[in-house]
């Protein structure tokens, strides 16, 4: 019998490349993805040693533990501009324009100068007036961009990012997580500020870059790009004790894509957003040509079958650490085994609006009628019924 032992992997799950390869638009700066695991030498030795000459490596295992057990996922979000105003008009981006959003944008992290401010060169700025200098030197930067050719009117001054963790977490580690991310991915090629944020739920990070790099290079962070932030996030972040992890949403098994902030804050307060009332709409008009039934989208398909393919890696998984030596295997195993079982809700936001709404409607008809009768013509006393009797059943 050989010896030889094939590695097994989980591409389907969270598509780890075979190599490092760098993120092709060359405007994406100078992320690659696949670069490197966050896990030490000595962790990276074969472990999960099954009968079937497969081993799971310990890499692998320690993120296999991370997402049976919910461990709490990073969010890191890239921040668009506003393309239209308060008003509902469409924001032109020009030099004042743009000015006038990074003005307020550094108010606003700032908490209008209450609030510390880093910079990339480690400098802490303190007040409004300090502020007002990052701004003017920010500016005047932009304006030299644009007169040697390397930024446009049209040109981006600054790219947002936000960082955060769950409420538990303890803010100035994600802060000093942010800061090492940030030495490692963009020190040296952009100039950046960041600002933390304690007075939510959530201990956040806004990180704020200037778009056009020393170099002339223009930042333009694409999906891949946020999936290796996100990874850096979650790796800086244990490295200072704190459980987090970065896994793709179809490897947790969730479906639906998180809402956009300003969309978030609006159902919060109560309101229903306009791209809810639009997707209600669509879906209401859909039913009504289906003869109400939600029809079939192209992308329906594909997210059962990327499903499939994620069960299928996770309960192969829980075959391989079923047959190792140590018991944690074997007990990692049946966690994960029991994680798979679990995956099979694949209901889009179309089908949770039709689930919604037929909950609704059950609710409503399992109501009592009430039998108002003539009651504009009765007198107000005869509109009450008699105590102690429930109110009319008749049709």
């Amino acid at each position: 019998m050989s010896d030889f032992k094939s590695e097994f992997g989980f591409q389907d799950c969270w598509t780890q490349p075979g190599r490092p390869r760098t993120v092709r638009s060359p405007a994406a700066g100078y992320f690659t993805t696949g670069k490197k695991s966050d896990l030490g030498g000595a962790e990276k030795a074969e472990a999960g040693t099954g009968s079937r000459g497969t081993t799971i490596s310990a890499a692998d295992k320690a993120r296999l533990s991370r997402v049976v057990n919910k461990v709490p996922e990073v969010m890191v979000k890239v921040s668009r501009p506003a393309k239209t105003d308060k008003n509902g008009n469409t924001i032109t981006v020009n030099r004042r324009t743009e000015g006038a959003r990074v003005s307020a944008h550094i108010d606003y992290i700032s908490r209008n100068g209450q609030l510390d401010v880093e910079t990339s060169d480690g400098v802490i700025l303190t007040g409004k007036a300090a502020t007002a200098g990052l701004y003017r030197d920010w500016m005047q930067r932009h304006d030299d961009d644009r007169a040697n050719g390397d930024a446009t009117d049209r040109t981006r001054i600054t790219t947002s990012i936000f960082f955060s963790m769950p409420g538990n977490t303890n803010a100035t580690a994600v802060k000093d997580a942010v800061r090492d991310l940030a030495q490692q991915e963009f020190d040296g090629r952009y100039d950046y500020v960041m600002a933390l944020h304690t007075d939510t739920k959530h201990p956040h990070v806004h990180f704020t870059v200037r778009t056009v790099g020393h170099d002339g290079v223009k930042l333009n962070l694409r999906k891949a790009d946020l999936q290796h932030l996100r990874d850096t996030f979650a790796e800086k972040l244990r490295k200072r004790g704190i459980e987090a992890e970065s896994t793709p949403r179809h490897a947790r098994g969730v479906t639906r894509q998180g809402a956009r902030t300003p969309v978030y804050k609006m159902r919060q307060r109560g309101i229903t957003p306009y791209v809810d009332k639009a997707k209600q709409r669509e879906v209401k008009r859909d039913m009504q040509d289906n003869g109400g039934r939600l029809p079939s989208q192209p992308w329906d398909g594909a997210i059962v079958e990327r499903r499939n393919r994620v069960m299928r890696t996770y309960s192969a998984a829980a075959a391989v650490l079923a047959e190792s030596y140590d018991p944690d295997d074997r007990a990692l195993g049946r966690a994960v085994a029991a994680f798979s079982g679990r995956l099979t809700d694949v209901a889009t936001e179309r089908a949770a609006m039709v689930l919604s709404a037929s909950v609704a409607r059950s609710e409503v008809q399992r109501q009592p009628s009430v039998d108002r009768g003539q009651g504009k013509d009765r007198p107000e006393d005869e509109k009450r019924p008699e105590r102690g009797r429930g109110p009319s059943r008749e049709r």
